[in-house]
């Protein structure tokens, strides 16, 4: 009877972590940033691109103009396999450009190579800030980095606003920004870690050329905040620092990514047990937050594991509260997303899409299980 009950409690676990997250967020005062009057010798700004021709232009042009925030800076472009113009538009944008023709796929892999061949580069900064050929930021972001930076953490994660238009890009943006403005702000206001969402996320150089070589799955994100966590690093939430992520427009592209984190997910389970065990053993109630809610993705795959959990205990009662006591939780959660999303009305309204988004879950993780050969091979 214990055993049957255990198995639904794994269920609730993610509900029951994020309303807790949403109280803490309601109750927890907020943390005021401590000034910053040390000196600074810049950040290495460093995308990896492949193919981006027509975008990473533009995208080095509006960077620029925002370097002088962080007083020292470079923008680094490194041209990985591309077949297209992508080196030169960078380079005629402004981007000092490392062109890499061989090696491992992988962002991973590509981060790596770049602070390998230019170990004179980031050792002269203060930190690497890595972000996407898509990338564009708001004014403010890298002086509100510098600061986290200079203040002592070990990294720091920027807010990601997603860019999108249609209902199922929308909808992954609106979990995006609860996930932040909820679950990251309560963390913050606890000064517990909070997850790098491998874009708009700043690493110190020397952390980070440590851990680079070893990144080797689709989600080089949730790796290194595995391997963080279990070393005990202070990763900061800095929502001052804003950058803007372009969403997939088509449900199709969508799913695909969706299958990738997923199959991403599978890999750093198998591949970082030890860490993970180690972290949840060590890093205290910030790690359990962390890592557990990390674990326990997508959202929107449990909450259909609880409606069917709902649905079976019609025959057996325990589960049908244990059930109902997990949904209220998540729709209490959701509720409270439309005091904090800029735009309540198109959340709300968005809201009423959540099957068709569901369905696109649902068939992500389909493909992530058929194409488990993949994920298999990854890193062997």
């Amino acid at each position: 009877m214990r055993v049957l009950l255990f198995i639904p409690f794994l269920f609730l676990f993610d509900s029951l972590l994020r309303f807790l997250l949403l109280c803490l967020r309601v109750i927890a005062p907020a943390r005021k940033r401590r000034p910053d009057n040390q000196t600074t010798r810049g950040c290495a700004v460093l995308i990896a691109a492949h193919d981006e021709a027509g975008t990473i232009g533009p995208t080095v042009a509006a960077l620029r103009k925002h370097l002088p925030e962080w007083p020292g800076s470079s923008l680094w472009v490194v041209a990985d396999r591309c077949t297209d113009d992508t080196a030169n538009e960078a380079a005629q944008a402004g981007a000092q450009v490392a062109a890499r023709t061989t090696g491992k796929l992988g962002k991973g892999a590509v981060i790596a190579w770049w602070l390998r061949q230019y170990d004179a580069v980031w050792q002269s900064k203060d930190a690497v800030l890595i972000l996407d050929a898509d990338t564009k930021i708001a004014p403010g972001t890298l002086s509100a980095l510098r600061q986290a930076m200079a203040n002592g953490a070990d990294a720091a994660q920027a807010f990601v606003s997603p860019d999108a238009s249609t209902n199922s890009g929308r909808l992954a943006g609106w979990s995006e920004v609860l996930m932040q403005r909820i679950d990251d702000e309560a963390r913050r206001r606890c000064g517990w870690p909070v997850p790098l969402r491998g874009t708009g996320m700043v690493l110190r150089g020397e952390l980070l050329a440590e851990l680079a070589p070893r990144l080797h799955t689709y989600a080089e994100d949730l790796e290194l905040d595995v391997i963080l966590a279990a070393r005990g690093a202070r990763v900061e939430f800095v929502p001052e620092a804003v950058i803007y992520d372009p969403k997939p427009q088509q449900a199709a592209g969508a799913s695909r990514q969706r299958a990738r984190w997923l199959q991403g997910q599978l890999q750093v389970l198998r591949d970082y047990r030890r860490e993970f065990v180690r972290a949840l053993l060590t890093g205290g109630s910030g790690a359990w937050f962390l890592l557990w809610l990390l674990m326990l993705r997508p959202k929107i795959l449990f909450i259909g594991l609880r409606i069917l959990l709902l649905l079976t205990g019609l025959f057996f009662p325990p589960l049908f509260w244990m059930a109902l006591a997990g949904l209220a939780m998540d729709g209490i959660y959701y509720l409270a997303g439309a005091a904090i999303v800029d735009d309540p009305r198109r959340y709300l309204l968005d809201l009423l899409a959540v099957p068709r988004y569901a369905a696109m879950w649902f068939y992500s993780f389909g493909t992530a299980l058929i194409r488990r050969r993949v994920w298999l091979r990854a890193g062997r």
